[in-house]
């Protein structure tokens, strides 16, 4: 039986012992579905900018000394002096490679003179192994050509994140679940809605296979018409139809949304940490904090004995790297319940301030936002308002703001970006990011992952 461990004091753990060229391949996490990426990029905007996250935490998950990142656009240079020179970490080899080269691995066989190059810089990189955000059919090709290899395969990463497939495991071993019909096409719609309806449900969330942030999954009131919906839902196969539980519900009194954070390698599976997800009206990603504010007696246990069973899953699907699993935590009529929604198996946005926080600030709490501010600003001057007011974190500090990763606008400027809390107590992240919004010119607003 696979190996889980729980880790959540000591040495973080990593997801391999090797050198790794990891492609921020943000751009290729529905596997080759367009549709589903096009709505993705309308809906986030810059998706380029987010691959910035993962500079500060590749040479932390990976204990390799020679990791590359593959970039798609220019980090920002104040950002990258802030975690060389205040954080002390050590940063990987940064490459910036246009995504059109990587598509071009997806086409005919044919090769070009820029698609050749494109392919022998790799090969020239140390490393041996590639990875991303996903493994998809163009990073396993290009691995062959380069002559290295993967640390999964684009058919574990691809399961991995199938969230039809770990629904029928869960099933299959009786553990908690939601109440689902299957819809393999629209016209299976009805027969669903009436079924969940006998069940007292008012709501339902129509869910793909694979999906992130939101996109693949449709919130819908059962007593609405019937629409048409659109094909890509149905690209990896078919829909859930699962009751929404919430407080509409009889009996239902809390609704909670704990995340646990684990690396998945050779030796098996590791669990680090529990958050809880911050979540908008329509159940999108804004944030994390951790621990939980609902941290009773018997919830991490029983967070922890669910999490050991979709992990070994997991990682007998051959999936290796960082990942995270979301669960609906409920009260109804005072007894707790507890059920998986799904895996992510890729690095998350929970990930970054995760790993960031368990290697600065392991025994204290911590708090993750996405701030889009009401003036765009440039870096530096964010630095600077931060260090002025005493807030820019640095080792040692007893709290700070670590802001992770800046979102810029074509003229270079930062619109949004990802801030790190990191305090003793929760109370205390909260008071740290309400002094930073208050400051003139950082005000704005909270926005999606």
């Amino acid at each position: 039986m696979t190996q889980v461990t729980r880790s959540f004091e000591g040495s973080l753990p990593t997801i391999c012992d090797q050198d790794i060229i990891f492609f921020a391949n943000i751009l290729s996490i529905f596997y080759g579905n367009k549709q589903e990426t096009d709505i993705l990029r309308k809906e986030v905007g810059a998706l380029e900018t987010y691959g910035g996250r993962v500079i500060p935490i590749l040479n932390l998950i990976s204990s390799g000394k020679n990791n590359v990142i593959i970039l798609e656009k220019e980090p920002n240079k104040d950002l990258l002096s802030y975690f060389y020179k205040d954080l002390n970490l050590t940063l990987p080899q940064l490459e910036v490679i246009d995504h059109r080269l990587y598509e071009l691995l997806n086409e005919d066989e044919s090769y070009s003179l820029e698609l050749n190059e494109f392919v022998e810089q790799i090969k020239s990189f140390s490393a041996g192994c590639l990875h991303g955000y996903v493994t998809d059919s163009a990073l396993e090709k290009l691995a062959g050509l380069a002559q290295k290899e993967t640390l999964c395969s684009s058919k574990s990463s691809r399961e991995g994140n199938n969230k039809f497939s770990l629904f029928e495991y869960l099933k299959g071993i009786d553990l908690p679940i939601f109440d689902t019909c299957v819809a393999q096409t629209s016209g299976e719609l009805g027969d669903c809605y009436e079924t969940l309806k006998s069940l007292g449900y008012k709501k339902a969330v129509i869910k793909a296979p694979i999906g992130a942030s939101g996109i693949g999954m449709l919130k819908v009131s059962l007593n609405d018409a019937l629409k048409e919906l659109p094909d890509y839902l149905f690209y990896e196969g078919p829909c859930m139809v699962q009751g929404w539980l919430d407080d509409s519900i009889k009996g239902v009194e809390y609704i909670g949304s704990p995340s646990l954070q684990m690396m998945i390698n050779q030796n098996g599976c590791v669990l680090y940490d529990i958050t809880e997800q911050i979540l908008s009206v329509d159940s999108i990603h804004e944030g994390n904090v951790s621990p939980p504010y609902y941290m009773e007696d018997g919830f991490k246990e029983d967070v922890l004995q669910q999490s050991e069973v979709a992990a070994r899953w997991l990682h007998d699907q051959g999936y290796r790297g960082t990942a995270s699993i979301d669960f609906l935590y409920t009260k109804r009529d005072s007894v707790p319940e507890l059920r998986i929604c799904e895996i992510n198996a890729r690095v998350t946005g929970a990930t970054y301030p995760s790993v960031l926080a368990r290697h600065f600030f392991p025994k204290g709490a911590w708090l993750m936002r996405n701030l889009s501010f009401s003036k765009a600003l440039e870096a530096d001057a964010i630095l600077q308002m931060l260090e002025g007011s005493n807030l820019l974190y640095r080792p040692g500090m007893p709290a700070g703001v670590l802001p992770f990763n800046f979102n810029p606008d074509e003229k270079t400027f930062i619109g949004k970006g990802q801030f790190l809390f990191l305090a003793p107590t929760m109370l205390e992240t909260t008071g740290l990011l309400k002094r930073m919004t208050n400051m003139d010119n950082l005000q704005g607003s909270f926005d999606r992952d």
